[in-house]
């Protein structure tokens, strides 16, 4: 009996898609791990169309005619790749890319390998696991984030629906969440730039941080100072807060004695603790002192 085998997974399409709209349902028995591994069949001897495709509307997955070039029409048992022989399921055809796409220029020009942006594929052992397609974070591995809207549109085209599926209403009250559980997802889109936008100067009281962390900040700043300077890049922050909104100075300020005679003595002991919030012109002791 004739074999009725239905396309092979095929090469997806990196860009940003709708992959979910796709129903994903077929009956089909195919291991990419027994071909790539024990048959030794490289991808574009049935993805061939990958080769020569400038489009992410392009269907590359191949055609049966393309499986019986290995295997024999005639003698092949239809259970052999079918659980449901008598009523087989066809593959879902993969044409919902972005359109900008272009296979060709990756494969031919770049020399871009089929496993570099399908990872994982070659141990694939049932197509019911999905596409095999890349996340976009796996472009981004040698593409540059842009830093406008208008950078995106150099893959994408205008209309393409850009935010992922997770950015749904009150996001922004919760992705910090998830930036701070996997940070280089977000960087896919967004460069710290865009962050500080939202996230910058006079906010440390602001959505960037937990209720309360301007009482626990100093604790944070002496652990991850590098961190801090993500978004107050000047220290001149930190000393108008403290000289001029809630006046916190160090505890030994507050001394009775301390204007007269024990600001010497400390800056004697420790004259670089002085140069913390005291800066430029008021760093200058000669102007009480001369």
């Amino acid at each position: 009996m004739k074999r009725a085998i239905i396309s092979l997974i095929g090469i997806g399409l990196v860009g940003v898609v709708l992959a979910s709209t796709i129903q994903w349902k077929s009956d089909l028995t195919f291991s990419h791990k027994f071909h790539v591994e024990e048959a030794e069949v490289e991808c574009l001897a049935c993805h061939a169309a990958a080769k020569t495709s400038q489009s992410g509307t392009d269907d590359l997955l191949p055609a049966m005619e393309t499986c019986y070039s290995c295997h024999d029409e005639e003698d092949t048992e239809c259970s052999t790749c079918h659980a449901q022989p008598d009523e087989p399921v066809i593959l879902p055809r993969i044409e919902q890319y972005a359109a900008k796409f272009n296979h060709q220029k990756h494969v031919q020009q770049k020399g871009v390998t089929c496993i570099t942006c399908h990872e994982g594929v070659a141990q694939k052992e049932t197509v019911q696991s999905g596409m095999h397609l890349p996340k976009m974070a796996t472009c981004m591995n040698c593409h540059e984030t842009p830093e406008t809207v208008a950078g995106c549109y150099s893959c994408h085209l205008i209309g393409d629906p850009l935010k992922p599926a997770d950015h749904l209403s009150g996001w922004d009250k919760n992705h910090g969440l998830v930036s701070a559980e996997d940070p280089e997802t977000c960087k896919s889109c967004h460069t710290d730039n865009y962050c500080i936008t939202c996230h910058q100067g006079e906010n440390v009281n602001g959505t960037a941080h937990p209720p309360q962390f301007i009482a626990t900040h100093s604790l944070s700043y002496k652990m991850q100072e590098t961190d801090c300077a993500t978004c107050h890049e000047s220290k001149q922050f930190c000393i108008d807060c403290h000289v001029n909104v809630s006046g916190a100075r160090p505890a030994d300020h507050n001394l009775p004695d301390w204007a007269a005679t024990e600001h010497g003595k400390a800056a004697q002991a420790d004259y670089d603790r002085c140069t913390v919030c005291h800066t430029g012109e008021e760093l200058l002791c000669t102007q009480c002192h001369n």
